[in-house]
């Protein structure tokens, strides 16, 4: 088809175009204007008129500018999401071996209401698709979703329990510790009975190595306790 950012070749009809972009512009129909520009491949004075002439006119010649330049410089296919504010469509989209760049482009033009869910959104394609958990994670402390992170992490603590062949005490310290600090974002969160287990475990060692007084601070299972 016709390559609309291309420039007009012939310059008798650049001379007829320029001549009706003039009268459509004295009688301020800006619309005829741009349809004129788009038709004779002038589309960056598409883009100038149609921002003059009201935000449906430069929402339409944007989407003609991306349609036809998107194919051939990748990047606007970025920038039509930004402007459109179609974040969704680029988590759902995006390739996620480039998760890190999502997530920069959700940091800094995602609305404070919608960046937690494309946050976890984002974190779902990773938990789900791409069986990436430490990513997944990372973005589900962006999102401040304490239950999924915790769940995260209770997952590391189980299959390091499991290649051990018993309770690993070192993974049981990291889980507990991460736990306690990332808790503080949402201290009424429900962390479940799971992780309440895992503090018994771990108020258990404590109490085994004579440190008693500590340990009774984590018999209640984490969430706003903390530890000495």
């Amino acid at each position: 088809g016709e390559d609309i950012c291309a420039p007009p070749r012939d310059p008798a009809e650049d001379a007829r175009a320029e001549e009706m972009i003039k009268r459509a512009l004295l009688v301020g129909n800006f619309e005829a204007a741009v349809q004129c520009c788009l038709k004779n491949g002038q589309m960056a004075d598409a883009l100038i008129l149609a921002s003059c002439g009201g935000a449906e006119l430069w929402a339409s010649t944007q989407a003609r500018y991306f349609e036809a330049a998107g194919t051939r410089r990748p990047f606007l296919d970025l920038m039509a999401c930004i402007i459109k504010s179609e974040l969704g469509e680029l988590v759902g989209a995006n390739a996620l071996g480039a998760w890190e760049e999502t997530l920069a482009i959700l940091s800094t033009y995602a609305k404070s209401d919608e960046f937690p869910v494309l946050c976890e959104a984002l974190a779902a394609r990773l938990e789900g698709e791409a069986r990436d958990a430490a990513a997944a994670t990372l973005c589900y402390m962006c999102a401040v979703n304490v239950p999924k992170t915790v769940g995260v992490w209770l997952r590391d603590l189980r299959a390091a329990n499991l290649a051990r062949g018993r309770l690993d005490p070192a993974a049981l310290h990291a889980m507990v510790e991460k736990v306690l600090v990332f808790s503080q974002a949402e201290p009424d969160a429900d962390l479940g009975p799971e992780v309440a287990a895992a503090f018994a475990d771990y108020a258990q060692q404590l109490a085994a190595q004579g440190e008693l007084e500590t340990a009774a601070k984590y018999c209640g299972g984490g969430g706003g306790e903390g530890a000495a």
